[in-house]
């Protein structure tokens, strides 16, 4: 299920991100046409939501903007987060 995402949350991943994860999660998008996007580097598959995805999830663990989240949740909303961070 979709979460409600605040401009305060926005506004603190985009600072935990940083320039370069901006323009990295840009970059992967522009890309590979999706955030979540898995693709083949030298034969061995690169799945972004194990990578990166993790990364951020765990952020937005210890965020305390979800502190009523479940796992399902963390997994179905970081994608729109990042979405969020990089318009």
């Amino acid at each position: 299920m979709k979460k409600q995402l605040s401009n305060e949350f926005i506004s603190e991943t985009k600072n935990w991100l940083g320039d370069n994860g901006i323009k990295h999660f840009t970059e992967i998008k522009d890309k590979h046409g999706e955030i979540a996007a898995v693709w083949n580097s030298n034969g061995i598959s690169y799945i972004v939501h194990f990578h990166e995805g993790m990364r951020v999830r765990n952020f937005m663990r210890n965020s305390g903007f979800c502190v009523d989240w479940n796992d399902h949740d963390f997994d179905n909303n970081w994608v729109n987060l990042i979405e969020e961070c990089i318009k």
